[in-house]
């Protein structure tokens, strides 16, 4: 059989990446998930994850990156835990629904503490900072979650609790980010730049630079930031949740390593030879690598099954390519790119076909919709004439090429974060794919900050204050914004398909959604669909309305929807905690190593 038909053949069985990968832990692979201990774990001198992306910041508000939130992780818990089973695990508060969806309190734990000199965590501090951070004028202080507290009123019902009256009921609520995702600072911190509306003083505080306010919120303190090398942080030993109770035992002690660290390697090379040598705990195993680690006794291997989604997105703004802007003209786009040979060729399998903004272990994975993607080369010339029609007679091919009405042939510029400017695999693979239409396709790699900077964010250009803004990733109308360097095509940068709370997609989709960077502005009423799915009260209603929302952005394609991954990720052995399932890491706090 080929090997490109087996692999096929273990996904639609639900079998990549179990097979060849959790069995190299070996049966006997600890897991405290399913194991009951009498007493807490031993502790171990030091864990390390190799990575080669930077955080980005350390202002929880304006961390909407991954590894900027890992770090932050390890210094404060947040709200609470999502489980794999879609449970709430509170962590610094529990929340409880008063009003079918519309009106929820929330209690903070007993025992909370800001590091000096803030004393306890209350909920006068949490009422605060949603209104001064979240719910802002103008969103001075750049919150990321600005938009999912529009409208909302919060009142302090206790020292411990505090009550949210959302604007419509939202069954979702907990799911959703808003909550969940915000990470209070203390108000006596907050409050001498919130009253001048003051976002560059308030990041350049130096308690918050030092996260010197974290106090015993998180399983770790913060000890030093060496910003694009390393992020180090030492054992809590004032770790609020040992002294919590009715939890498991295995919390107890927690954590179970005296200090943590994000060491940030570029070379792969290297990053793979720390997890090898053991002088790392934890790193990403690109696919084409697998093959070094298999059976080697020392390396446990998980396939993770990732919510992020990897897409080729479509800029719309005033300086994108303008006929973007039509939904023809993006579908036929989507079908020049072969999705089962991008799984094959650059994750080696460990990645499926998506044709919504779903991935296939989401309830609403989209596997009846509409695919969209080239299948072999002998549909090269359909694709073409499918742009050639979307396009009208502006544009028409000569000898090939794709000219616009100028008679100038058309070239897009793709960008991604490449390392040092190196085209990484994907965007290889979607050059070599598009120009199959004709088009010249110029790839640039810039570092991943530069990425958020001057490609994702974008600025209002028109006269006066723009009609509406919803935040730096989205300024106001796309007619009237660009970013501050020019670009067609953007991959490289995944976007969370919240499958377990998936009304928290809005935010990438509606005209006015904060993280809609690119200017798309649907056809369909997806404000309304979302809406709805919201408020609904069955799940057979929340569901019919979520099937009508990924069944628009499959028609419209608002980015190419390329594939789902789960990312093979290689553990020193005897580490116990890691499995593969979504939200995986729920209660990394607890992992030890045996």
């Amino acid at each position: 059989m080929p090997d490109r038909t087996r692999r096929r053949l273990l996904r639609s069985l639900g079998l990549a990446g179990a097979v060849g990968l959790a069995g190299c832990a070996g049966d006997d692979e600890p897991n405290h998930a399913e194991t009951e201990e009498n007493e807490p774990p031993s502790r171990s001198e030091r864990w390390t994850t190799v990575t080669r992306t930077p955080a980005t910041t350390l202002v929880p508000h304006r961390a909407i990156d991954d590894a900027s939130r890992a770090r932050l992780d390890l210094v404060m818990d947040g709200a609470y835990a999502i489980t794999p089973d879609r449970e709430l695990f509170p962590l610094w508060l529990a929340v409880e629904v008063l009003d079918g969806g519309q009106v929820y309190e929330a209690t903070l734990r007993e025992g909370l503490r800001w590091g000096d000199p803030y004393g306890r965590m209350t909920a006068a501090d949490w009422v605060y900072h949603i209104r001064e951070v979240h719910q802002g004028e103008g969103n001075w202080a750049g919150s990321w979650l600005a938009e999912a507290w529009a409208g909302a009123a919060v009142d302090r019902t206790g020292e411990r609790s505090f009550e949210i009256e959302l604007p419509e009921p939202n069954t979702q609520f907990p799911y959703e980010p808003a909550l969940r995702a915000s990470r209070c600072l203390p108000r006596e911190l907050l409050e001498p730049y919130a009253e001048e509306r003051d976002r560059e003083g308030l990041e350049n505080d130096d308690d918050l630079a030092r996260l010197a306010y974290t106090g015993n919120l998180g399983p770790y303190t913060p000890e030093r930031w060496e910003r694009g090398e390393r992020f180090v942080a030492a054992r809590n030993d004032d770790y609020y949740m040992r002294n919590v109770e009715n939890a498991s035992t295995v919390w107890e002690g927690a954590p179970y390593f005296e200090e943590y660290e994000y060491r940030v390697l570029a070379s792969e090379r290297d990053r793979l030879q720390a997890l090898r040598d053991g002088t790392a705990t934890a790193a990403v195993v690109p696919p084409a690598r697998l093959e070094q680690f298999r059976g080697n006794g020392r390396v446990s291997l998980y396939a993770v099954p990732e919510p992020t989604l990897t897409l080729l997105a479509y800029n719309q703004r005033a300086n994108g390519w303008r006929p973007f802007r039509r939904r023809e003209v993006r579908q036929a786009c989507s079908m020049a790119v072969d999705k089962e040979a991008l799984a094959e060729e650059v994750y080696d399998g460990f990645a499926e076909p998506i044709h919504t903004f779903q991935p296939p272990w989401s309830t609403w994975d989209g596997t009846e919709l509409r695919p969209f993607g080239r299948q072999d080369a002998e549909e090269d010339e359909d694709v073409s004439a499918l742009l050639e029609a979307a396009l009208g007679e502006d544009f028409g091919y000569d000898d090939g090429r794709l000219l616009d009405a100028e008679g100038e042939p058309v070239t897009w510029t793709l960008v991604h974060p490449g390392e040092s400017g190196r085209t990484t695999p994907l965007a290889s693979f979607l050059v070599r794919e598009l120009e199959r239409l004709g088009v010249g396709v110029e790839a640039q790699g810039v570092g991943y900050e530069r990425l958020l900077s001057e490609h994702l964010a974008n600025r209002w250009q028109g006269e006066g204050d723009p009609p509406w803004e919803a935040g730096e990733y989205n300024a106001g109308p796309r007619g009237g914004t660009e970013s501050a360097a020019e670009w067609d095509l953007l991959c490289g940068v995944g976007l969370n398909a919240s499958p377990l709370a998936p009304t928290a997609t809005d935010r990438f989709w509606l005209e006015r959604g904060s993280m809609n960077f690119s200017g798309y502005v649907p056809d369909a009423e997806l404000t309304a669909l979302y809406a709805e799915a919201r408020a609904a009260t069955s799940e057979s209603e929340r569901d019919a309305r979520l099937d009508g929302v990924f069944g628009a952005l499959n028609q419209e394609q608002p980015a190419n929807f390329l594939v789902a991954r789960r990312t093979p990720v290689g553990y020193r052995r005897g580490i116990a905690g890691p499995r593969e399932t979504l939200n995986y890491d729920w209660d990394r706090q607890t992992w030890y190593a045996e």
